[in-house]
């Protein structure tokens, strides 16, 4: 059964939160280029006596085991600062983990067919998005924060757009005043809420567990 969109795309974001706080890579810079993979996990594991012993000596050219790694660039998690400041550094006493991408790159991690079906409606490609998000790494709080940008979308359409796109079988949609914001709240047949509104060119929203916790989320967006 189909879900409303806000909360899939949040919950991909929690997914990158969490990946990209344990490796490390959502504050790499966005023109960095990682190391070999070997020599990224090579400091990390310490040598037995036995592996000192048979080590070949410093200036060897000895071939990997895997018979040699290509290195390979991590990409950018901080695509976007611009539209990563719109969103909170810390909530409820939690530091929260940032992170951005372009739309070509977000969608790269899981396809999303409402997503592609909202862009031609706006007369948008991938090109035009940059999605940003703010999470508890750890997974603890239940508060998800997201700002996803559609570049120079005119801000009535997009919120027509995205209430259409929210709508499916078994899902509530409604108007409420929340955070002192009126915003679009979608409850989908599996119990998961979002709370959105638009702002210019931006959909900016949080996903929650109820009203409460959602209105202290908005209160603290612009």
């Amino acid at each position: 059964m189909r879900r409303h969109l806000f909360a899939p795309l949040a919950a991909l974001a929690m997914l990158a939160v969490v990946t990209a706080a344990c490796s490390g890579s959502a504050t790499a810079a966005p023109s960095a280029a990682a190391p070999s993979v070997a020599a990224a996990v090579a400091p990390s594991v310490a040598p037995s006596p036995s592996a000192e012993t048979s080590a070949a000596p410093a200036g060897s050219t000895a071939p990997a085991a895997s018979g040699g790694l290509p290195s390979f660039a991590i990409p950018s998690f901080n695509a976007d600062k611009d539209l990563e400041a719109l969103l909170p550094t810390t909530f409820n006493g939690a530091t929260l983990q940032k992170l951005s991408m372009k739309g070509e790159q977000f969608l790269g991690q899981s396809s999303n067919a409402d997503f592609t079906k909202a862009l031609t409606a706006l007369g948008l490609t991938t090109a035009d998005v940059s999605v940003a998000f703010a999470a508890d790494p750890t997974g603890k709080m239940d508060v998800t924060f997201a700002a996803i940008r559609f570049k120079g979308a005119e801000s009535g359409k997009l919120l027509q757009v995205f209430q259409a796109a929210s709508v499916a079988p078994g899902s509530v949609i409604t108007s409420v005043n929340l955070g002192g914001k009126d915003v679009i709240k979608t409850k989908d047949s599996s119990g998961s809420i979002s709370y959105f509104y638009v702002r210019s060119d931006v959909l900016l929203g949080v996903t929650a567990k109820d009203d409460g916790t959602a209105a202290k989320g908005l209160a603290v967006l612009p």
